[in-house]
């Protein structure tokens, strides 16, 4: 499965020029380098502070393609061409059975506040929900649909944090809307991680 979204990713997005990553390690690290303007996913562990550790103990293929400075070079709006505003996530990592969707905020300490933590959840939630509607319509305008490779259940949103905002879900409530409105749009629920295991 993995290579046949592959190649239809491929066939969707000829614009600029991207690189498809493939590892199998037992542990890999996936980040977003701010200095090339892209992520990368590797066996090495050098940015292991900044990274999404990925446990493969099976050392199934993952594929790895960046999003944010590779398949779409800047901003989703021009290859949309409406004139709106929309954002797109960092990355995509998938196997044969899931595909994850990440937008890294990883540039925060213990001690930022819960709303600075909020508002880099809700911007990279937002980021996540623009691509992947995106990339819904790009498959529906071949006539295919996107579930026919990964069922809604096996599509995993991340937003990769270390330190995530305080959930009190009685309380909440603006939080909770926001965050229902994105499942609501997308049929996805969001999540909040920087550890992952492909099982």
């Amino acid at each position: 499965m993995r290579n046949r979204f592959c190649n239809k990713i491929k066939s969707l997005f000829t614009a600029n020029p991207y690189t498809i990553e493939r590892e199998n390690g037992p542990v890999l690290y996936a980040y977003d380098d701010k200095t090339q303007k892209r992520t990368f996913l590797t066996a090495d562990h050098t940015n292991s502070d900044k990274s999404l550790i990925i446990h493969n103990n099976k050392r199934q293929e993952l594929i790895h393609i960046c999003i944010d400075g590779g398949l779409i070079e800047y901003g989703l709006e021009d290859y949309v061409g409406d004139g709106q505003t929309r954002g797109r996530c960092d990355c995509m990592i998938f196997s044969d059975s899931h595909l994850i969707l990440i937008e890294f905020k990883m540039d925060m300490n213990p001690g930022t506040s819960d709303k600075g933590r909020w508002r880099n959840f809700s911007q990279g939630m937002a980021q996540i929900k623009d691509f992947y509607l995106y990339l819904k319509d790009r498959f529906a305008e071949t006539q295919e649909d996107l579930q026919t490779f990964y069922p809604e259940t096996n599509i995993i949103p991340t937003v990769c944090m270390k330190y995530e905002p305080e959930s009190h879900p009685k309380r909440n409530v603006q939080r909770n809307n926001e965050k229902e409105k994105f499942r609501m749009a997308t049929k996805l629920k969001i999540r909040i991680f920087h550890q992952y295991s492909f099982e």
